[in-house]
Formats: C-alpha cells, sequence, structure tokens
C-alpha cells in the first residue's frame, strides 16, 4: 500500500482521506493539510508522492501560479499530475517493487527566486544540502535528479547554482532545456526536443528544398541562444543573409529587401500567429521557416488561421507532433470531478477552467471533455518519470551501484549519466496504453545534452493556393535518435517552391573570416546596401597629404558616373538590359594619390573590407567588383594601367584616358592621344602651318601625353617645331615666338594666363585649354580666331539638365555634400558645422557652365556604357533565364566582361572650333571640321582669322628653320613633289593637300622592316612565308631545267611562250612576298602593281597558247600553211602593254601608304580600300574570262598532247579561285585580307604550275633517247611506221597545218643535219621532202629510208620497240661509237610532242 500527500491550496482544509473510487488505479491516501484562505504562504507547500518502500526520489520546482500566486496554471497542474499518474503505473508494477520512486513538487510561482528556493528545499529533504562530514546515516531515498522548472528564467538561475554541483537535471520544456544547455549541457537530460535538433530538422529541410540561405529572425531575448543557432547553421553550410529582431523598427524593410527568400524565425507560438496575419509580412513572397521557441505545436484551429486571405507568404511550421493521451484524460477529469471539492488546487482549476465554483458547480462528462485541453508538455513529463523510473530499476539491481549512489555526489552523477545514456526501455502492458510498444533511450545531442530518442517533429508547409484556399503540405517527418528516422514527402512541383541560394562573392556566405575596417569617408555606395555585385570607380575627389583639399576636383566625373549607372536602363528601354539584375555603384576617393588607388584595388581583389554607411555596415568580398572606373591621371592612372596589364586579375577597366595603347591595360572610349595629334597634324597641313611654337603645361599629364605623341609624329608630316614653352610658371612668359601659329597644350587656366600676355598669334587650342574663357574675365572677343581642336562631344542633354537641377537634397550621397560645403562654406551635418560655423540650405545648386566641356566626363560615360554592355552580353550568354546572376555568371563573368569589352569600339571623332561672333555678337566656339581616322579631314567652314586680309601662313624658312635640312631624299624621293605640290592662291584658303590616308610610310631599312616588322605579331605569316619560299624554289628549279635542257638541245623549236608563262608563275610566287610584310608606300606599290602584272602574263600567254592550237587545228588544206610565230607576241605583247599602261596610275600616284589609327595601336595601311584593289584587277578578269572562254572551245583538240585539256582545266580552276578570294576579300576581317590575296596568288600559281607543266616534266624527266638502227617495213599499207606515240591522231589527218612554233616545223633542217652525217646525201634528199612526207602515204625508197632513228624510253628500263613477234626480225642494235642523234628522222617521239617538254611553244 503507498500513500499519496497533497499539502496544497489556499483553503487548507484538513482531510482524513480520499477514495478514487473511479480511478483504474488503487484508491489514495492524502494527508490532511490546514488552510486559510488570506494565508497565501501554503502555496510553496510541497506535492508529495511517497509510496511505501520508495527507493528513489525526483523533484524540483513547478510553476502552479502566476507570479501573483492567485491564478492558476492548467497545463503545469496537468503536468505534475501526469506524473504522479505515470509514477503510480510504475509503482503497482510487482516487477518494480525494489525500484519505486516518489515525487516531489513545489510550487515556484513562476519565479526564479521561489523556484530556487524549493528546489534548494527538495535537495535538502534528502540531506544532500548536509556537510560530508555530517552523513552520519543514509537519506530515506536516494536522488537521482532534479526537475527543472518549465520557465526559462526560473531554469536559468537554478542551472547556475545546481548545476556546479554537478547534479542530474532532467527537463521536459524546450524553454528551460535551452537555457541549460548554456550552463552544463553534459548534465542535463531532457524529453522534449532541443533547440539543436529542431535547427537539425530546419537544416533537412532547406537541404530539401536545396536552399542555403535564410534571414535569422528572433525576438531578441536570448543572444546565446541566437549565437548556438548561427554557429550550427554555419556547420550545416547554412548562410544567414540578415539576422533581426522583430522589435526592430527597421524589421519589415530588411526582411523585404533581403536577398535570401527563407526566413527562419525563433519566436514563440504567440509571436508568430500575431506576426503572420501582418499585411506586410503576409504579402511578402517568401518562405517562413519558423522553430517554436516553447516548444509547442500550432493547435489546428490555429494553423488555419495563421495566414490572411490573399497571403502569398508561405508558412513551413516546424514543432513538435501533439499526441492525444485519452487514458490520462480520462483519469485526469475523474480526479478533478470527485476531489474539486475537498481541495483548493482542484477548486481554483474547476473554477477557472470551468468557470464555476464550489457551491455551483455542475461538471457532467461531456462538458467536461469539451473543454479539456491537454498540456502540450504532457507527454514529455510522462517520459521523464519514465526515465527516471527505469533507471531507478537499473540501480537498484547491481549493489556496487546502490552503494555508489547512497549520496548524491559527481560520482553518482556519472554513474547515472552513463547508465542513462544506454538505457534501452520498451513500454509494457502494465504502462499507458498510449506508449505500448514504443522504446525509451537517449542519445547525446550536438549541444551535448542527453536526448530521449522517439519524439517526432514534423515540418508542415502551410500555403494560399490560387483559389485562396489553405492549403497544408506535410514535407517531413523527423523521429529523434543516435541515427534519427527521417520521413520524406514527394516534393510540390517545381514552380511550387521557393528557393534561397547564396550566391559567391555575397559578404554572409563564408567568404570572409577576416574584414578589414575601412574609413567611411573615402568608400561611399551610391544608394547604400549590400549588392550582389559592385561597379567600383576610383576618383581624386580631394588632394593633398591630409585629403582635405577639394580646389580641383572635377565634379563632373563623378556625377557622370552614378548619372550613367542610375540611368542606363531607362537609356535603351528597348533592349531589355540586364534583367533582373542588380549591382552596386561604389565610389573610391583615392586623394590623388597611386599608392592608395593601387591600395584599393589590391584590397578589393584580395580582402574583404567594411565601411559603415547609413547606419548599416557595408561589406565588400573579393572578386565581387566586375569592373573598375577610373578617373584619375597622371602616374596613378599609370600605375593602374600597369596593374590591370598584368596577369595578376582579370576584370576590366574602363577610363577616360588619352594614352591607352595595349587593350589589355585599359578601355577608354576617349580618342587617343596619338589620334588627337594627328588630327592637329592634318589641321596643319591643310592650313600650311609647316611652323609653329608650342605652349606646354608640363604638370597636366594629359596635356603632356598628346604633345610626346605631337612631338613625334610632326617631322613625318612636314611639321617643324620652333620652340616649345613651359606654362607652369607663376606668370605667363614673354611673347618671344617667331611663328605665326601656337598650339597650346595646356589646363584652361594657364591657357588664359597665356593668351592674357597679349599674344598675336594664331593659337590652337588643345585638351582642357579649351575652356579658357571660363578664366577670362576681361573681354572674349578679342580672341577671336583661336582655334580649338577636341574630341567629339558626346555628353547627353539630359545629363546637364540633371547637374542644372541636382542639390543636397535630391542627391543625398555625402561625398556631393562634401563638394557642395566646400563651394558654399557651409555645412549639410552637424559635424561639418564645428568646421563651417553656419549650415546650408540644402537648395545649393552647381554652376554647370564654370564646369566647361566636360569632355571626360561624357567619354567616361561612354566608357561605362560600353562596360554594361558588355556585362549585359555575358549575363545574357551565361544565365539565358535571366533570373538573376547564376554560378557561371560569378566564375568566368568578370574575365569574359573584359574580353567582350576589349572588342568594343573606340571613339575616335575629332572636331575642330573656332572662337568667333555668333549672331548675337557673343563669342562662342563654332565647329569648322572634324577628323577621323575612317574619313579624315573635312572642313564644314573656312578658317577665317580676326583682323587679317590674306591667310595665315607659317613657313619653316632656313636658316631659321632646319627641321628639313637633313632629309634623306633617298628614303623619302616623294617629299619634294609633296612640298612643291601645294598651289598658293591668293585669294583662297583652300589648299592642295593630300587627305587623311596619304601619307609616305617608309621603315629605315629593308632589315628594319624585316626584323621588327608588325607582321612578325601574326604566327600565320611565318607559315606563309615558307609555303611561298618552297614554291618559288620549285618554280625556279622547273625554269632551270627547261634552260638546261635547252642548252643541251633535248627540247627543240622555240619555247618563248612556255618560259613566258613561267617568269608569270614566278612572278606570282613572289608578288606574295608583298602580301606578307608590312605596307610601307613601296610594298603598297608592288602589290597593287606586281598582282594585275603576273596574272596578265599568266592569262597572256593562255590565250596566245590557245589561239596558236586552234589556228593549227582549222587550217590544215595547205600543206605547209602557218601563221608567223610572231603574230602571237604581238598579241602576247599588246596585252602585256594594256595592263603596263594600267599600272602607270599607281606608280604615278604621290602616296600609296598611311598610319592607320585603330583602336588603341597605330598601323601601317595601304591608302587605297577594297574595291580600289579589285577594280585595279579588272583587266586580269577579263583576261581570264578570254582564256577560259578561248580554251573551253579547244579543249577537244588532241594536237600537242591534248595541251588544249590542261589550258581548259587551269583556266576553270584559276576562275573559281578568283570568284572565291573576291567574295573572301570582302567578307574577312581587315587584318586578313592580305593573307586572302597571298592564298589566292599561291593557289592560282601552283595551278599554272602543277597542269602545263606537270605533265611535261614528268616526260622529261622520265624519259630518254636512245639511237637504234631503223628497219623498213615496205608491207605496210600506208608506208613504214615511224611514230611510236599515239600515231592515230595523224592517221587521218594525211595533210594538216603545223604550227610555226612546233617542233615538227623546225624539223626538216635539224633531221637533214641528223641523218645526214650518217647516211649521206640521199637521205638528205629524203628529208628535204618536207617532214610530212611520211604522212601522205608514199613508200620511201631505198636510198631515201633512213639508216638510223632515235626511240625514246623509259630511264632504268628495258623497253622494246617492237612486238614479240618480229624481235627477231628487228633487232635493236646499239651503237656505243655513234653519237646522240638530238632531232629525229621524219618524227620521233619527241618531236611528235613538240619537243618532250615544251610542246609546240614551249
Amino acid at each position: 500500500m503507498w500513500s499519496l500527500v497533497l499539502i496544497i491550496g489556499c483553503l487548507g482544509v484538513p482531510l482524513s482521506s480520499l477514495s478514487l473510487s473511479s480511478s483504474p488505479l488503487p484508491s489514495t491516501t492524502l494527508s490532511p493539510l490546514s488552510s486559510n484562505d488570506d494565508d497565501l504562504c501554503s502555496v510553496y507547500d510541497p506535492f508529495k508522492v511517497l509510496p511505501d518502500n520508495n527507493k528513489f526520489q525526483i523533484g524540483g520546482s513547478f510553476p502552479l501560479h502566476e507570479e501573483d500566486c492567485r491564478e492558476l496554471r492548467p497545463d503545469t497542474v496537468q503536468e505534475i499530475v501526469a506524473i504522479q499518474w505515470a509514477l503510480t503505473h510504475w509503482n503497482q508494477n510487482p516487477n518494480n517493487f525494489n525500484a519505486k520512486l516518489g515525487l516531489y513538487a513545489g510550487d515556484s510561482c513562476s519565479r526564479s527566486r521561489e523556484a530556487l528556493s524549493q528546489s534548494l528545499r527538495f535537495l535538502d529533504s534528502l540531506g544532500f544540502l548536509e556537510p560530508t562530514e555530517c552523513r552520519n546515516h543514509a537519506p530515506p531515498a536516494r536522488l537521482l535528479g532534479v526537475i527543472a522548472p518549465k520557465d526559462g528564467h526560473s531554469s536559468a538561475l537554478l542551472g547556475r547554482v545546481v548545476g556546479k554541483a554537478a547534479l542530474p537535471v532532467a527537463s521536459y520544456s524546450l524553454s528551460s532545456s535551452t537555457v541549460l544547455s548554456h550552463v552544463h549541457p553534459e548534465n542535463l537530460i531532457s524529453t522534449t526536443p532541443t533547440i539543436s535538433v529542431y535547427v537539425e530538422v530546419a537544416i533537412r529541410v532547406l537541404a530539401q528544398l536545396r536552399s542555403n540561405l535564410v534571414i535569422l529572425v528572433d525576438s531578441g531575448s536570448d543572444e546565446k541562444l541566437t549565437q548556438d543557432v548561427t554557429s550550427q547553421l554555419k556547420d550545416a553550410g547554412i548562410f544567414i543573409a540578415e539576422q533581426i529582431s522583430i522589435n526592430s523598427p527597421l524589421f519589415i524593410q530588411t526582411v523585404t529587401n533581403s536577398e535570401a527568400t527563407i526566413v527562419l524565425s525563433l519566436l514563440s507560438v504567440d509571436q508568430l500567429s500575431s506576426l503572420t496575419v501582418h499585411s506586410l509580412v503576409s504579402s511578402m513572397d517568401k518562405l517562413w521557416l519558423s522553430l517554436p521557441l516553447d516548444g509547442e505545436a500550432l493547435p489546428d484551429d490555429q494553423i488555419t488561421e495563421i495566414l490572411p486571405e490573399d497571403s502569398t507568404l508561405q508558412v513551413m511550421l516546424i514543432q513538435p507532433r501533439f499526441t492525444e493521451l485519452p487514458q490520462f484524460r480520462d483519469y485526469f477529469l475523474r480526479v478533478l470531478k470527485n476531489n474539486y471539492q475537498s481541495y483548493s488546487l482542484l477548486t481554483s482549476y474547476v473554477n477557472q477552467v470551468y468557470n464555476c465554483t464550489i457551491d455551483n458547480c455542475d461538471l457532467e462528462e461531456k462538458t467536461m471533455i469539451e473543454k479539456y485541453a491537454q498540456s502540450r508538455h504532457t507527454e514529455a513529463a510522462i517520459r521523464l518519470a519514465y526515465a527516471f523510473s527505469t533507471l531507478g530499476a537499473v540501480i537498484s539491481a547491481d549493489p556496487k551501484k546502490m552503494k555508489i549512489c547512497e549520496h548524491a555526489d559527481p560520482e553518482c552523477t556519472s554513474l547515472l549519466l552513463s547508465e542513462l545514456s544506454t538505457l534501452e526501455y520498451t513500454f509494457t502492458s502494465n504502462d499507458p496504453a498510449e506508449f505500448g510498444g514504443q522504446s525509451l533511450h537517449f542519445y547525446r545531442g550536438k549541444d551535448g545534452v542527453l536526448v530521449a530518442s522517439g519524439m517526432v517533429i514534423e515540418a508542415i508547409e502551410v500555403s494560399r493556393d490560387k483559389e485562396n484556399r489553405l492549403v497544408q503540405y506535410k514535407l517531413l517527418e523527423y523521429t529523434t535518435g543516435k541515427k534519427p528516422s527521417i520521413v520524406i514527402a514527394s516534393l510540390r512541383p517545381q514552380t511550387a517552391r521557393i528557393r534561397s541560394i547564396c550566391m559567391p562573392h555575397r559578404p554572409f556566405c563564408g567568404v570572409c573570416p577576416n574584414v578589414v575596417a575601412v574609413s567611411a569617408e573615402k568608400y561611399f555606395v551610391s544608394i547604400p546596401k549590400t549588392y550582389p555585385v559592385y561597379l567600383s570607380a576610383l576618383f581624386s575627389l580631394h588632394s593633398g597629404l591630409s585629403c582635405e583639399n577639394m580646389k580641383n576636383t572635377d565634379i563632373s566625373l563623378p556625377m557622370a558616373f552614378i548619372h550613367t549607372v542610375w540611368t542606363f536602363k531607362q537609356r535603351f528601354p528597348q533592349l531589355n538590359l540586364l534583367k533582373n539584375l542588380e549591382f552596386g555603384a561604389l565610389l573610391v576617393d583615392t586623394c590623388a594619390s597611386g599608392k592608395q588607388a593601387m591600395e584599393c584595388v589590391i584590397r578589393s581583389e584580395t580582402q574583404c573590407f567594411q565601411f559603415a554607411q547609413a547606419e548599416r555596415n557595408i561589406t565588400i568580398v573579393p572578386k565581387s567588383i566586375f569592373g573598375y572606373v577610373s578617373a584619375l591621371e597622371g602616374d596613378a592612372q599609370q600605375a593602374l594601367r600597369g596593374y590591370f596589364a598584368s596577369s595578376d586579375t582579370d576584370v576590366a577597366l574602363v577610363s577616360a584616358d588619352p594614352n591607352v595603347l595595349d587593350p589589355n591595360e585599359s578601355f577608354s572610349a576617349l580618342p587617343s592621344a596619338r589620334a588627337q595629334a594627328m588630327a592637329i597634324l592634318r589641321l596643319l597641313s591643310r592650313m600650311n602651318w609647316e611652323f609653329v611654337t608650342v605652349a606646354l603645361s608640363e604638370n597636366d599629364s594629359a596635356s603632356l601625353s598628346i604633345f610626346r605623341h605631337f612631338e613625334r609624329l610632326a617631322p613625318d608630316q612636314g611639321i617643324c617645331l620652333a620652340e616649345v614653352i613651359n606654362l607652369s610658371g607663376d606668370s605667363p612668359p614673354a611673347p618671344i615666338s617667331n611663328t605665326n601659329v601656337t598650339i597650346v597644350f595646356a589646363t584652361a587656366k594657364d591657357a588664359a594666363s597665356y593668351l592674357a600676355a597679349g599674344h598675336n598669334q594664331v593659337h590652337i587650342m588643345v585638351g582642357d585649354a579649351h575652356d579658357f574663357y571660363l578664366h577670362v574675365e576681361a573681354d572674349r572677343s578679342k580672341y577671336v580666331g583661336t582655334v580649338s581642336i577636341q574630341p567629339k562631344d558626346i555628353v547627353y542633354p539630359d545629363f546637364r539638365e540633371w547637374l542644372e537641377t541636382v542639390s543636397p537634397l535630391n542627391l543625398p550621397e555625402m561625398w556631393f555634400w562634401s563638394f557642395i560645403e566646400d563651394r558654399y562654406q557651409c555645412a549639410l551635418s552637424q559635424k561639418s558645422k564645428i568646421i563651417y560655423g553656419k549650415m546650408c540650405t540644402g537648395d545649393e545648386l552647381l554652376d554647370v557652365p564654370k564646369l566647361g566641356r566636360m569632355t571626360r566626363a561624357g567619354y567616361l560615360s561612354r566608357g561605362i556604357e560600353r562596360l554594361l554592355f558588355a556585362m549585359d552580353a555575358i549575363y545574357k550568354k551565361l544565365c539565358p533565364t535571366q533570373s538573376g546572376f547564376c554560378p557561371e555568371f560569378y566564375s568566368s563573368g568578370r574575365k569574359a566582361i573584359s574580353e567582350q569589352l576589349r572588342r568594343a569600339p573606340v571613339e575616335d571623332d575629332v572636331e575642330m572650333f573656332e572662337w568667333m561672333e555668333g549672331r548675337d555678337g557673343r563669342p562662342a566656339y563654332h565647329l569648322i571640321g572634324n577628323w577621323s581616322a575612317h574619313s579624315g579631314l573635312r572642313m564644314t567652314a573656312l578658317y577665317k582669322p580676326f583682323g587679317r586680309s590674306s591667310p595665315v601662313t607659317s613657313k619653316c624658312v632656313p636658316p631659321l628653320c632646319k627641321c628639313f635640312l637633313e632629309g634623306n631624299f633617298f628614303q623619302r624621293p616623294l617629299d619634294a613633289f609633296v612640298q612643291s605640290g601645294v598651289v598658293e592662291r591668293d585669294s583662297s584658303y583652300v589648299r592642295k593637300q593630300p587627305a587623311f590616308g596619304a601619307d609616305t610610310v617608309q621603315y629605315a631599312s629593308i632589315l628594319e622592316h624585316l626584323s621588327t616588322g608588325e607582321w612578325r605579331a601574326h604566327p600565320h605569316n611565318f607559315v606563309l612565308l615558307a609555303v611561298i619560299s618552297l614554291l618559288t624554289i620549285s618554280a625556279l628549279a622547273v625554269l632551270i631545267l627547261v634552260l638546261v635542257k635547252l642548252y643541251l638541245r633535248v627540247v627543240k623549236g622555240n619555247q618563248s611562250l612556255g618560259i613566258s608563262l613561267l617568269v608569270g608563275i614566278i612572278m606570282l610566287y613572289i608578288t606574295a612576298y608583298f602580301f606578307v610584310f608590312d605596307a610601307t608606300d613601296m610594298v603598297c606599290r608592288a602589290r597593287v602593281i606586281l598582282h594585275g602584272l603576273a596574272y596578265t602574263i599568266c592569262f597572256g600567254v593562255m590565250i596566245a597558247k590557245g589561239t596558236q592550237l586552234r589556228n593549227a587545228e582549222t587550217l590544215y588544206s595547205a600543206t605547209n600553211v602557218h601563221i608567223s610565230f610572231w603574230n602571237y607576241w604581238l598579241l602576247l605583247f599588246f596585252i602585256f602593254g594594256v595592263q603596263i599602261a594600267l599600272s602607270v596610275r599607281w606608280a604615278a600616284e604621290a602616296f600609296l601608304s598611311t598610319w592607320s589609327i585603330s583602336g588603341n595601336s597605330t598601323k601601317m595601311v595601304c591608302s587605297y580600300g577594297r574595291v580600289e584593289f579589285v577594280l585595279s584587277n579588272a583587266y586580269a578578269i577579263i583576261l581570264l574570262i578570254l582564256a577560259l572562254f578561248i580554251n573551253s572551245r579547244n579543249r577537244n583538240i588532241k594536237r600537242n598532247y591534248k595541251e588544249t585539256k590542261w589550258l581548259c582545266v587551269s583556266s576553270m580552276i584559276c576562275a573559281f579561285i578568283w570568284l572565291l578570294w573576291i567574295a573572301a576579300y570582302f567578307s574577312v576581317p581587315y587584318e586578313w585580307k592580305e593573307s586572302v590575296i597571298a592564298l589566292e596568288l599561291l593557289m592560282c600559281a601552283t595551278v599554272l604550275l602543277a597542269f602545263l607543266f606537270g605533265p611535261k616534266i614528268y616526260i622529261l624527266l622520265s624519259y630518254e633517247p636512245v639511237v637504234v638502227e631503223y628497219k623498213v617495213d615496205y608491207n605496210a599499207p600506208q608506208g613504214p611506221k615511224l611514230e611510236l606515240f599515239e600515231n592515230e591522231e595523224e592517221r587521218n589527218s594525211p595533210m594538216r597545218a603545223v604550227s610555226p612554233a612546233s617542233s615538227t616545223g623546225s624539223w626538216d633542217k635539224s633531221s637533214a643535219r641528223g641523218t645526214g652525217s650518217i647516211s649521206g646525201s640521199t637521205s638528205s634528199r629524203g628529208a628535204r621532202r618536207g617532214p610530212h612526207s611520211a604522212n601522205a602515204g608514199a613508200h620511201l625508197s631505198d636510198d631515201q629510208s633512213p639508216i638510223f632513228h632515235t626511240v625514246m624510253r623509259k630511264k632504268k628500263a628495258v623497253r622494246r620497240t617492237h612486238s614479240e613477234h618480229d624481235s627477231r626480225k628487228n633487232v635493236i642494235h646499239p651503237r656505243p661509237d655513234v653519237p646522240v642523234i638530238r632531232a629525229v628522222a621524219v618524227r620521233s617521239p619527241v618531236d611528235r610532242m613538240r619537243s618532250p617538254v615544251m610542246m609546240s611553244n614551249h
């Protein structure tokens, strides 16, 4: 029999006993207690469960009341009764007779101090607080553990006191386990999922959603909890974009604007319910992942109300599964119904829950069940009771363990925790039926807490569908354990998922373990917030050693930067640029220091740095800057160019620097200094100003760079520099120049000072000197006639309008405020008020006219646009969906943007102005001309010098000018003609000067051309040189072979046409060399002249040969009818003469080469264009068509061993090659057009050499003549058979006309001499009968028949001259003593082919 003592309540009415007859358990006895309505002290009397033979004891404080100790907490009452109910099941089991467990429960009234007091009273009741030396007897029951209060603040105090005593502390609520895990988690036992378990479930959910970026929202009450959660998420690879409390005034704005689309909240159920119904929260397009801070599951009725209608927010509830316990409910209600009138605790419960008094309370079973609400911690409390019960059973079964745990000490605590970690208990039929079959064991969680297994956590998604219906979707079930059991439901469709991915180069994505703090006075983000990527611009906003001087600040440059970035998408709306992209504009003040500029770039590329702006910290991650913009000058800009030209970085640099020569250094839309210098030289040449003075500001880097190029190019353009005047001093120089023209390379201020000195000359303003009038206060009309040469004005009109209206009120940028403060000497912030003493109004405007022409600002804006266009192209290529930055863009986008930007076009338009009075009488600049590399110099108006009636000239006259006395006539013979070609006219300003593209370009020597030419930069040129050389040597070898054979008289006849064709082929090969090397004046002339001349020779010979063979075929009626060979030579000379006449035009051209300024480099090019070059070969095209026509008509003529067939094939292939190369010539890029021509020359020449000379060279090299005895066959029907090769072509033609160039035509004399030396006069007489006497069908007489004749046989082979049938009759008798006959009798095979190699005209 066991007794239960209840000493709780305010009434204190003594009771003898209470019979719970309706309980399924045996009756319990309640000890009497005293009560008084006014005595609240009695609430602290403990509730004890003391069974008979009680071996073990657990206990602690429970918040039964609120802090006023009057209002009851019904859920705590249920939890105490649940523990008592579980212990009743355990203690009534006969198997647990030696392991009975008692309970001590003291009310804390939800106060931390009272909770600690009740816990200490419990420990003192077991003798724990007694000194060790005073323990002379065993305690009534052994202490197994202390139950922590379920409210967090009470558990926090208990943990700090009891935690150091090394006692097992058990918790059945998330609030208490959370705070206790911060103290001594190794001694903590939790029968409810800890916060680390909930975070683990959230990590599993994020993995299912394929997301790794969240916004962490908390209540701001537990900073340590937030740190632990953050650390666990970081270890799992989950990144936190924002961490904010719901109490922050920027909460809604921060969550809405965050890049993360998943919110992870650490809030209680009530806080979550009140937050999600907020209109601004429910309208977010995000997923809200909720972790219950109180560990309670949201009831079903509250789940349906968590999202209002038309909500776009999705909520994912991660909460414990709530298990109904019907048997406990029935037990509790029976106890309540039978005893509420006897116990003040139950009376208070009935009064509070059922709203009835002790005198009038009709508790019906149905009403009690309807109003019954099971506590959310009931199941955890029951598990806690069974955990200690089973632990007591394990200890009681071993006497040694009982001995160790006789008193509570660290050794016993270690034993208890060790046994609990290996505990395995399965609920049986003697236990509560709701737990039947379940198992109970513990494992160490990630936070070191012993956590009960078998607890189920669910992830339930709640959202509104298209029909605005509330939809619940269970995504995951997580069962706690050392190896947790996870059940994952099938995912929703892809379109319904919300993903949140942490992109690279984000400061919260784990790439910034160390952050460097930088000055917020030098780094500024326009529209300050965190961006995925940035465009960084470097400016010299301040200068001086202390970086406080803004005297020289050009405010138009940073204004152009932010205006371009802001308006880029709106300026080109039809292009849909940078869709769904957002990037930050970062401005950096380098204080005009190259060192600081380099430090800034290197820091941005290698370190994370952070600065504060607009009450937020902005962190820039390495490699997150996709492009740099530089408005620096001088050494600072030069240092940057050197860094970006190296391989240290792959990002693009945009500048407004005229000195950019290498596209790898920087991209500058501003016309280069060389281009501006060329424009100046063109104007000087046009105006006949060849003797000039230069006024230079040596401290101005932009002016100095243009001057250096001008100084280098001036001598080649016939311009002589008289002197260079330095304008960097404080006082203007005296007018000592003897020239009539002065070019001013200076700042506007220096130029104004120089003009004020009274120099009566023509002044040409270059660069910033254009704005000299801004520093002139006197009459500006006296400067009429001043010329200015400037890059084309490309500043947008809306940019000027914006500058005129912008003020500190509508542009709250700190760098802009600093400029306004410096200009107006007033303060825009309280910090600056100390310096200036007065406040600005905020309406201060910029003095836009004082900003001048803003040339650099316009071209800086153009360069930024080029960069953004390149970024858009790469973005569309790497991220086709255009839904935002993709991983491919982060990994390779910067390099791709840089390469794309290098191919962007570069401006080269330069405009020329004259300072003159307008219609309103006010002087101003007026456009008079322009220059570009493509169109050259174009004057739109005549220059009219002020106060002069005649044109202004400035000539270089020796001995005052010695610039051209040392010129080399042999290197530049045409210079004299250029100087003399200027037509002087007193009444006209028009000068006959070569336009752009007519400069003679020469190297110092041929060796320099071959060793330092730009052709060496292209590897394919070396391949072309090797091929050309090889083929040229082959053609020369053929020519030498033919000449040798002619000398040895192996080849007979007139071979002039064949040799001419070989010369033409060699000329084609040689011409190809000129299309490989750089285009100097000599090379350009050779290209355009030799190309047509070589083809004219080749095609002319083909026409002459075709005509010759056609005449030989048709004129066959007479025996010796032929056309004189000189007729064909006259035809060839006429064809060749026409081409020479056409080429005279190119030989007489004064200039055929010039400088081409392409982008950032200068290259020598020929001054004629593609169309001109093709038209120069029009005559060759006509000859090719004529040769194709003639040879196609002659293709069936078999004369001369079917040579017409090879002529026809060669003509057709050459025609096809010409069609191909002309088409390719107009379509390939400019740098490949010379290579196309070289390939065309090689192919055509090789075709002619192979088809027209290949067969003949083969016969010439493969056969040799041999003298043999001739045997006459008189029985032959057509006379003796004299031919050895291709007789069929002669048998049907008894009388044929013979070409005068044929070797048969020259046979009669040589043949007679050859045979006469052997056979005497008879053979000579026979020979004089003519070469065709054998073909006439007459039989030769004995005295007319030859004794020997020459036959051709293959070298190194035994060849039979007759058939095997009469080999015995006609035996060849070699005659070694007889010399080889070089001409054959009648007609040998050598003559049959008109000499084996060259045939008729070779």
